[in-house]
């Protein structure tokens, strides 16, 4: 409307008219209204993004007014900033899985609770409760210290409250320290960690911080399982485990830095507030995590001044290699624990007996030295057998280091008074040394802990026998598979052995090459695995085979195993069936119905053609192994491939497998059916099984409730949930079957009960398909297809009407836009400031337009309007490159 009226003037020009200067002016104040509104919703969780939208916006503004001038250099750059800046919008809306329409029409914290409705407590780092749900474990300055000096790998994962203490510096100080002491300090960045892309990363570059020890979070994600200590210095909504594990947050979905995988979290935090996206962080309440609460620049002031002040302990240098890294700093030399052996053995509450592995060919033992240091510690004392740990690589020596007693022979481990425990691995059998059962031979009111396969017939027997004795018997395999028992879970541990192991057999017999290569003796192929099974032992195996160069296939009947597969770098294989699921409410796969075996069965056949290595692992438990790779598909196995079948011990998936033997067949395949892949990694197998134990010991044996006299003591209470699961006798009574509500977990399919907890992590939420996602004629989708037919309705109407020049004008902006998009995709994360900036700075072109400007009459409104813009565009020009270099001019490698 203003248009028109400012056109309808007969005719005077523009510049004749105050009607035009009325429009500009009128225009200007309902845009600045409109502007301020339309931001008024976005939360400030979308700012980064909103700031980079509004910024694509000035680019196109600019492209307008090249149109309109008729201007080349106009219409390139605001193309280029426009284009550019929408592409890094959609870019940092993927990093938190939202959409444009989200991010400008409502923000995030619709919804969000209060902290203390959430039941948050504080308590400090000895209370014995702090793993209830909703405690707060705060912490001092001295404790955070000694966390972080006692760890070999610390993470720090900063935020916006960095930013805001203005901490970076003191940050850099603390990480050189750190690692002047031999600690791998690295950091750990969310792309859209504080308001701007990039933010963290241009204030850690202008601390001093080398950029090749900052990682992006797609990268360092993997690595903090590993990781003893992550530091989360300001930073909440990007390390929120709501992301992943509440599908009704307002940020679900959204990817995050996963610190809480780590072995222990540290939060510096100013107050227990929620964050910019007004969510509640049940990261706070996680038993391995604690807060240290304050203003970020004095807390780290305060670290780097007690690191400072605890200087390490420096070896003797004729002692030392002077070539290692760490040759300065080192552990002391003599441990404090050996000379507290003898007290604490007096103090112990408890005796932990270990026998040799009865079974023939075992080398594993029960409890390593290092696990029986961990339970001396913990009031819990070994009981050994001479050279029990022989086998994996573990002396008489150690175990009297770590405190244990050596007894004789298995016998003596069994009649000493003092033991309470027996642990053993494999199920109990005859011991061939003392001619008697395993069983016989525990005392009545005792307790045994080892492998049992309550869900088979020899597994019945044992437990029947068990009752029989009056003793107690814990099975290691029954562990219920929930997330709090994950540390406990010995079948995990020694499957990804199994898995990792069967890699490494396969390998050692094929005669080519694992990954590809090209050389000049010619170009071979990587070789190709199908894994078969996708539990922990096949997703060992997806993994060790991927970082060896294979192309890695992989199939399970639960679909759910579809995205941990993908995570491991392997293909995963679908058959469509809608009716059948594959897992039970346990988490283990089910026998799948006939139709569906006979087209996996044709799908094996057809991938044995082209894979060189089949490695099974598909299991049900207390049954027979599932028949997958039949003689017909091993036929179509080319000559020198590897069949390894991990499933051998129960009758194997392959039918031509022979249980512990490992032969070839038709002088072709090798077929691998050995039983004891896993004890011929017996020091690790023992070390992993061990650790299972000591935090199994930590479980029974809890500590009495602060200020409480009663002693401590072996607990089997049959209110814990994995203490009933894997509690198949009690006093001489059979307790097996637990009730279903212990064994189920959350990895059963999608039947589950309306109110029931999800204990695992959901995968992120998935949008409904629009209509326009629809595919015609399996060619295109329908919204491809409009944007055709928009396409040609547009050429077409400026083909017939447009001027040649629109029309070039129009060619360099189209070409302006894909340099803009494919410039922007290439770049890293880190450098998303540097690049708004520079991009920010291109838009300063409208500095031609204000120039054509000023060459209208002097004082005119036109005139005055281009002098202006000449001024605030020279500034947006010199000022945003000038910036820019300096940004860059701060991202510096650490110096070799």
């Amino acid at each position: 409307i203003f248009s028109v009226l400012a056109f309808q003037g007969g005719d005077r020009t523009w510049n004749q008219r105050q009607e035009g200067l009325a429009f500009i002016v009128i225009i200007a104040a309902i845009a600045s209204v409109w502007g301020s509104t339309a931001v008024m919703a976005i939360g400030g969780g979308d700012m980064p993004v909103s700031i980079s939208f509004l910024n694509c916006l000035s680019g196109f503004s600019t492209s307008c007014a090249g149109f309109m001038l008729i201007n080349k250099a106009l219409v390139v750059a605001g193309a280029f900033v426009g284009c550019s800046g929408f592409i890094l919008t959609l870019v940092m809306c993927r990093a938190m899985n939202r959409s444009i329409k989200h991010v400008l029409v409502g923000g995030f914290g619709d919804g969000a609770t209060k902290t203390h409705k959430k039941g948050y407590a504080r308590t400090t780092q000895d209370s014995s409760t702090s793993s209830s749900q909703g405690l707060i474990k705060e912490v001092t300055a001295e404790d955070v210290t000694d966390m972080l000096t006692d760890a070999k790998s610390v993470i720090i994962a900063p935020g916006y409250g960095m930013a805001v203490a203005k901490a970076q510096h003191a940050v850099a100080s603390m990480a050189t320290t750190l690692r002047s002491r031999g600690i791998n300090v690295r950091f750990a960045i969310h792309p859209v960690a504080g308001r701007l892309p990039g933010h963290m990363n241009v204030l850690l570059a202008q601390a001093g911080v080398p950029y090749d020890i900052i990682c992006g979070m797609d990268e360092i994600n993997d690595d903090f399982p590993e990781t003893e200590v992550v530091l989360v210095i300001g930073a909440n909504d990007t390390v929120n485990p709501a992301a992943q594990t509440d599908p009704d947050s307002p940020i679900a979905g959204m990817p995050v830095l996963e610190v809480w995988k780590s072995k222990r979290t540290i939060v510096m935090k100013r107050s227990l507030r929620v964050g910019y996206a007004g969510v509640d962080n049940p990261l706070f309440v996680k038993p391995n995590n604690y807060m240290f609460l304050g203003d970020a620049k004095k807390s780290v002031d305060a670290l780097v001044d007690l690191l400072r002040a605890k200087e390490p302990v420096k070896h003797d240098p004729d002692t030392v290699d002077e070539e290692s890294p760490a040759v300065k700093f080192v552990a002391p030399v003599v441990d404090p624990f050996m000379g507290k052996i003898k007290e604490l053995q007096e103090e112990a509450f408890l005796t932990v007996g270990v026998a040799k592995e009865a079974r023939g060919g075992e080398k594993r033992v029960a409890i390593v030295p290092e696990a029986a240091k961990r339970l001396l510690k913990n009031g819990i004392r070994v009981f050994i057998q001479s050279d029990a740990g022989e086998g994996g690589g573990f002396s008489n020596t150690l175990y009297e280091d770590a405190g244990a007693k050596i007894l004789p022979n298995a016998q003596a481990v069994y009649d000493a008074a003092d033991v309470d425990v027996i642990i053993k691995i494999t199920e109990p059998e005859i011991n061939e040394e003392t001619g008697k059962h395993e069983i016989d031979m525990v005392s009545k009111g005792k307790t045994l802990i080892s492998f049992v396969g309550p869900r088979t017939d020899d597994g019945k027997y044992l437990i029947e026998k068990a009752a029989a004795a009056g003793i107690n018997l814990l099975a290691v395999d029954a562990i219920p598979r929930i997330s709090r028992a994950q540390s406990l879970d010995v079948l995990s541990s020694q499957a990804k052995i199994a898995g990792y192991r069967s890699v490494v057999e396969a390998a050692n017999v094929y005669q080519r090459f694992i990954n590809g290569e090209v050389t000049a003796a010619g170009k071979f192929d990587a070789c190709k695995i199908l894994v078969v099974g996708a539990g922990v032992a096949g997703l060992a195996a997806i993994g060790a085979a991927k970082n060896m160069g294979a192309i890695v296939r992989a199939f399970d009947t639960r679909l759910e195993t579809k995205e941990e597969v993908q995570s491991m770098g392997g293909e995963f294989l679908v058959l469509v069936f809608t009716s059948v699921e594959g897992g039970d409410a346990s988490g283990y796969a089910t026998t799948m119905s006939d139709e569906f075996y006979a087209k996996e069965m044709e799908m094996f056949r057809e991938q044995a053609k082209e894979c060189q290595v089949i490695i099974t692992t598909a299991a049900i438990p207390g049954r027979p192994a599932p028949k997958l790779i039949m003689k017909d598909a091993v036929d179509n196995m080319q000559a020198g491939s590897v069949i390894v079948d991990l499933a051998s011990a129960t009758g194997g998936n392959c039918e031509l497998t022979k249980p512990g033997e490992t032969y070839v067949y038709d002088n072709r395949v090798t077929i691998i059916g050995c039983t004891d892949l896993i004890g011929r990694m017996s020091w690790q197998a023992s070390s992993m099984y061990s650790n299972n134990m000591t935090n199994l010991m930590s479980l029974l044996c809890p500590k009495p409730p602060k200020g409480c006299k009663e002693p401590r003591k072996l607990d089997i209470n049959m209110d814990d949930k994995v203490i009933r699961g894997m509690t198949v006798v009690k006093e001489g009574t059979i307790t097996w079957p637990p009730p279903a509500d212990v064994t189920k977990t959350a990895a059963a399919p999608a039947k589950k009960e309306a109110n029931m907890i999800k204990e695992d992590i959901v995968s992120p939420t998935k949008r409904k398909e629009s209509v326009f996602s629809k595919r015609v004629f399996d060619l295109c989708s329908i919204g491809e297809l409009c944007a055709l037919a928009f396409g040609a309705f547009f050429f077409g109407i400026v083909a017939v009407y447009a001027h040649i020049t629109f029309v070039s004008q129009l060619l360099y902006f189209i070409l302006s836009g894909f340099l803009g998009y494919y410039l922007i995709w290439s770049v890293e994360p880190a450098l998303f400031s540097p690049l708004m900036s520079t991009s920010n700075s291109l838009s300063g072109v409208v500095i031609l337009g204000g120039m054509l400007m000023t060459s209208l009459p002097r004082g005119s409104a036109a005139n005055v309007l281009g002098c202006s813009a000449v001024t605030v565009a020279s500034i947006n020009v010199f000022g945003g490159f000038a910036v820019s270099y300096r940004m860059l001019l701060m991202f510096k490698a650490e110096k070799k």
